[in-house]
C-alpha cells in the first residue's frame, strides 16, 4: 500500500462517517472530524524525515493494505481475550465500536458512568463538552488526527466528585475482520472530577486470521486531588499493529500513574504526554518492554511542567532478543514559571541478542532556575558479576541469567498498586523469557 492510498481510504471513510451524521452535520463531534481529515491531510503519514518518526520508518507498514472498519464485526463474546486474577467491569471495543454483547457494564454503579460517546452526550454534558478535542495535538501528530476524523464515536469514562472506584475498569480493544486487514480507530475519554479514584486497564488485541491496525487515541482529565491509575497493555500476536496517543492533563493536587506494557505485537508506537497544570499535581510514567524475533516497540513521552510545585517520576525499562528493536525518546519540560519542580527520568535497556538493537533519546529541556531534575539513559547486557554471583550460589547460568533479566523488569512492574495485574503481567514476561530458553 502506498501512502496516498492510505490517505486515500481515509478519506473515503470520512465521506462514509459523514453520510450518517443523522443531523448533527454541524455538531462539535463532526465538526472536530471536519478539522481533523484538514489537520491529517496536511501532515500525511510522517517518514524518517519527521524528528518524531526519525528511528521509526512506516513504509513497511503502508504495505499491509490497511482498509478502515465500516462497522460492528461479527464477533463472539467467547474470544474476548481473558486477563485472569483482574476483576474489571469490562467495555469492549470491536473495530473501533462499542459491543454491548460482550461488555460488562458498571450499570448502578454510583458515581460512576460509562457511556458511548454521542453528539447528545457532547451536547448535554458539559465537562465532556468541554474536554473533548480541546487539548489534542492535532496539528504536529498526524495519527492523533486520523483517530479524530473518522473514530466511531467512543467510550466516556467518568467519575464524579468524591467517588472512589475500587473495580478497575478494563477497556478491551480488538481489531478483527474476516477478508482483509483492518485499520480500526478506537477513542477514549476519562474524566475523574475532584477528590475521585480510578483505574483504567487498556488493553490491545488482534483477533483472526488477518492484520490489524489501531490508530487509538485516550484522554485523561484529572481534576482537583483525584487520582488515576492507568495501564496500558500490548500483548499482541505478530498480526497486530498500534499506535496510540494518550494526553493526561492534571489539575491541583491531582496524581496519574501510568504504566505501559508492552510485551508482544509486531508493531507498537506509544506516545504518552502529561501535562501538569496546577500546583502540587504528580504524574508517574512507569513502561517496560519485552520483545523478541522482529518485534517492534517505539515509546515517546513527554512530561510537561507548567507550573510551580510539581513532581514527576519515570522510568522505562526495555528487554530486547532476537532481531527485535526498541525506541525511547522521553521529553521533560520545565516552563519558566515551574520553580520547585522535581523531575527525574531514567531509561534503561537489556539487548540480549547480537541483532536486537535500540534508539535512545532522553532529552530535558529547563527554563527555571530554582528546581531539581536528572535524565539518563543506559544500553548493554547482563552484568557479568551478577551472573557470577549467582552461580556462586548454586545456580545454572541459564538460570542465573533468567533471574537476572526479570528483576530487571520487576524493578517496573512492582510499582503496579494492583496485585493481580502486577502478577498478570509478571508472568507474561516471565513466560516469554522461559520461551528464549527452549
Amino acid at each position: 500500500m502506498s501512502i496516498e492510498r492510505f490517505s486515500s481510504d481515509v478519506q473515503s471513510a470520512f465521506v462514509s462517517r459523514e453520510r450518517h451524521v443523522n443531523g448533527h452535520a454541524d455538531g462539535p463531534l463532526h465538526t472536530a472530524r471536519r478539522n481533523a481529515l484538514e489537520a491529517y491531510t496536511r501532515q500525511g503519514v510522517p517518514t524518517t524525515r519527521h524528528e518524531e518518526w526519525k528511528y521509526t520508518n512506516l513504509m513497511p507498514l503502508m504495505g499491509l493494505d490497511f482498509v478502515p472498519a465500516e462497522g460492528p464485526a461479527d464477533f463472539a463474546p467467547a474470544s474476548v481475550p481473558p486477563l485472569p486474577g483482574v476483576d474489571a467491569w469490562k467495555i469492549v471495543m470491536v473495530n473501533g465500536i462499542f459491543d454491548a454483547a460482550s461488555s460488562t457494564l458498571p450499570n448502578g454503579v454510583e458515581g460512576l458512568h460509562v457511556l458511548p460517546l454521542t453528539d447528545e452526550l457532547v451536547a448535554g454534558d458539559a465537562s465532556v463538552r468541554e474536554k473533548i478535542n480541546t487539548t489534542l495535538p492535532m496539528d504536529t501528530h498526524p495519527f492523533v488526527a486520523l483517530n479524530t476524523a473518522i473514530a466511531h464515536g467512543g467510550m466516556v469514562i467518568k467519575v464524579d466528585v468524591r467517588t472512589i472506584v475500587d473495580r478497575p475498569v478494563h477497556v478491551v480493544i480488538i481489531g478483527t475482520s474476516p477478508s482483509n486487514n483492518v485499520l480500526h480507530t478506537p477513542r477514549i475519554l476519562i474524566i475523574a472530577e475532584a477528590f475521585s479514584s480510578l483505574h483504567v486497564i487498556e488493553s490491545h488485541h488482534t483477533v483472526g486470521t488477518h492484520a490489524a491496525l489501531g490508530v487509538a487515541v485516550t484522554e485523561i482529565f484529572g481534576a482537583e486531588e483525584s487520582h488515576v491509575n492507568y495501564t496500558k497493555l500490548v500483548d499482541d500476536v505478530s498480526l497486530g499493529h498500534h499506535i496510540g496517543y494518550t494526553g493526561v492533563h492534571l489539575d491541583k493536587a491531582a496524581k496519574a500513574v501510568c504504566m505501559t506494557s508492552c510485551t508482544g505485537g509486531a508493531f507498537t508506537r506509544n506516545d504518552l504526554s502529561i501535562r501538569l497544570l496546577h500546583p502540587t499535581a504528580e504524574g508517574y510514567l512507569y513502561g517496560v518492554s519485552v520483545l523478541d524475533g522482529k518485534e517492534y516497540a517505539d515509546n515517546h513521552t513527554v512530561v510537561d511542567h507548567t507550573v510551580p510545585y510539581c513532581h514527576s517520576e519515570e522510568l522505562y525499562k526495555g528487554i530486547y532478543n532476537g532481531s527485535s528493536t526498541g525506541v525511547f525518546n522521553g521529553k521533560i519540560y520545565v516552563r519558566p514559571q515551574a520553580q520547585k519542580t522535581t523531575a527525574y527520568q531514567s531509561n534503561h535497556t537489556l539487548l540480549l541478542s547480537d541483532g536486537a538493537q535500540v534508539n535512545a533519546k532522553p532529552q530535558l529541556e529547563i527554563w527555571a532556575d530554582d528546581v531539581k531534575c536528572s535524565h539518563g539513559a543506559t544500553s548493554g547486557q547482563l552484568d557479568e558479576e551478577a551472573i557470577f554471583y549467582l552461580r556462586s550460589r548454586g545456580l545454572g547460568v541459564d538460570d542465573a541469567r533468567a533471574l537476572l533479566t526479570f528483576a530487571f523488569a520487576a524493578d517496573v512492574t512492582s510499582h503496579l498498586e494492583h496485585e493481580g495485574l502486577r502478577t498478570f503481567i509478571e508472568e507474561r514476561i516471565q513466560n516469554k523469557l522461559e520461551s528464549w530458553r527452549d
